[in-house]
């Protein structure tokens, strides 16, 4: 109850604080200031990250991969993947749920669609989160989810690539894999 007050107390002085800096008017018409204290989380610029909708968004880089109520499925060499547009020089954080099929495996990536520089490249073996946090260094990253090998392949779902908080440091990938 107490810390409900002093917030409230916080947020009308604020408001109050900004109004007196527009002019006395403003001040005799001052509402309290309306804070979200828990903001949203940054916005996923992945389109479809769940394949909630089939291929959309999707249909541009599919070999060998079908999308069923799991996510994506790849095989025999094959991938899913998305062109993200980016700000250059921006820290961006991107992860991936993936896991391999019994005997096969997959590969995470994230990458740079015009040099290649790859930011995140991880091969999975057993279900896990991939997540890295990187600076882009041009305008578009390409995320995608690839078979390893013949056959077996594995499986990608919960994709996501949202600006990281924190200046940008100007290096092409930090963070763990």
């Amino acid at each position: 109850m107490t810390s409900s007050l002093r917030l409230g107390r916080t947020r009308t002085v604020a408001a109050l604080a900004a109004a007196a800096c527009l002019g006395g008017t403003a001040l005799a018409n001052a509402m309290p200031l309306t804070v979200d204290p828990h903001p949203s989380a940054a916005a996923n610029l992945v389109t479809n990250a769940n394949f909630h909708s089939g291929l959309s968004g999707w249909s541009g880089h599919v070999y060998h991969a079908n999308v069923g109520g799991s996510g994506a499925s790849v095989h025999d060499n094959g991938y899913i993947g998305q062109d993200v547009p980016v700000t250059n020089g921006a820290r961006y954080t991107y992860s991936v749920r993936a896991g391999a099929n019994p005997g096969g495996s997959v590969l995470a990536l994230a990458l740079d669609s015009r040099t290649g520089v790859a930011y995140v490249s991880r091969s999975v073996t057993a279900p896990t989160t991939v997540g890295q946090t990187f600076t882009a260094v041009g305008p578009t990253v390409y995320i995608a989810c690839q078979a390893t090998g013949a056959a077996a392949g594995g499986w990608c779902n919960d994709f996501s690539l949202v600006a990281a908080p924190g200046a940008s440091s100007g290096s092409a990938g930090t963070g763990s894999g």
